[in-house]
């Protein structure tokens, strides 16, 4: 892999004219939308990551250009999950003939999906993310119903009882 310098040096002081700059988008887009990674594709573009990303900053078209090849790039990881969930580990045959799963190509497997998962996870949380609901209801599933407490009904032995909590509590003037 080359180093940052030689990077930089290949393409520090180039000057790209509007019809390369849109060739070599349509090249990085290209490739996005097949789940190369941005980096990956400028890199095999010729391109630095930089000077590509500071393009689709300058120009609206570029711009909405590089969002749905982002995005049809997150969709690709997805459907790359389900291709190395689907696919067999590899057999191992031991010493009494009983063919099995490798458990390190399985552990392998695993980790290359949950990678892939918790990328999706934080690059489209809406869409690959975990929903955390919290939902507070009633009996049966029906609303909140709210009592109130009538204190004129209560004895004066369950009053006293009340203030005793209350003071117990620290909450000596009533309020909630």
């Amino acid at each position: 892999m080359p180093t940052y310098n030689r990077l930089v040096d290949k393409t520090m002081g180039k000057k790209y004219t509007e019809a390369n700059k849109k060739l070599i988008a349509q090249k990085v887009f290209s490739m996005m939308e097949q789940g190369v990674p941005c980096g990956k594709s400028c890199f095999s573009a010729g391109i630095a990551k930089s000077t590509f990303l500071g393009w689709t900053k300058q120009s609206d078209g570029l711009g909405v250009q590089y969002a749905r090849a982002n995005e049809a790039m997150i969709h690709s990881i997805a459907d790359e999950i389900l291709e190395i969930s689907d696919t067999d580990p590899v057999t191992v045959v031991d010493a009494a003939g009983v063919s099995r799963y490798d458990s390190a190509a399985v552990q392998h497997q695993r980790l290359r999906v949950d990678s892939r998962k918790w990328l999706l996870s934080k690059m489209m949380p809406k869409v690959y993310g975990d929903k955390a609901v919290q939902e507070h209801v009633g009996a049966g599933g029906g609303p909140i119903t709210v009592a109130a407490l009538d204190l004129k009904n209560l004895s004066d032995e369950e009053l006293d009882n009340m203030e005793y909590l209350m003071q117990k509590s620290g909450n000596v003037d009533g309020q909630v």
